[in-house]
């Protein structure tokens, strides 16, 4: 297992460092977790329109299916986890919002299953209960307990 996660990293990013990653790896599957940080706007910004933009998840998604396709890899896509915006502090300019995060499960969903692509969906596991947040964000040791269990009780 390789993890080449970059922090801050948005569905964008992805899409563009992952082409150069999987030859040198040669990784039977590559996982894309998907939503938080896109979820992401301006501190004092004005959320406007918490809709998710569907060819911001198609571009986002479909370079690193085609990458997996190219290189004999499977993807998977975990959606965004359940974040507890009340105590999610400001990261470096950027606030996290219940209401995008949320937002993008469907979109997500939906391109999974339009490209046989199998979606783990992360946000039931912590939901409602910001105990299992070190910071409204990221998950506690229990909190990765969790989604561990809830890992282990789906088949993909």
């Amino acid at each position: 297992m390789f993890n080449l996660a970059i922090p801050g990293s948005t569905l964008a990013d992805v899409s563009e460092q992952t082409p150069a990653l999987p030859p040198a790896r040669r990784p039977d599957t590559l996982l894309v977790a998907a939503g938080i940080n896109d979820s992401a706007v301006p501190v004092g910004a004005d959320d406007g329109d918490v809709r998710p933009d569907p060819a911001h998840v198609d571009a986002g998604l479909d370079s690193p299916a085609a990458t997996a396709l190219r290189h004999g890899a499977r993807l998977v896509v975990a959606g965004p986890a359940w974040l507890d915006e009340d105590r999610t502090r400001d990261y470096e300019g950027l606030r996290f919002t219940r209401a995008r995060a949320l937002a993008l499960r469907a979109p997500l969903r939906s391109w999974c299953e339009a490209n046989h692509i199998d979606y783990l969906d992360m946000w039931e596991p912590l939901r409602g209960n910001g105990g299992l947040l070190v910071d409204g964000l990221h998950p506690t040791p229990e909190g990765h307990r969790e989604l561990y269990r809830h890992l282990r009780a789906v088949s993909c």
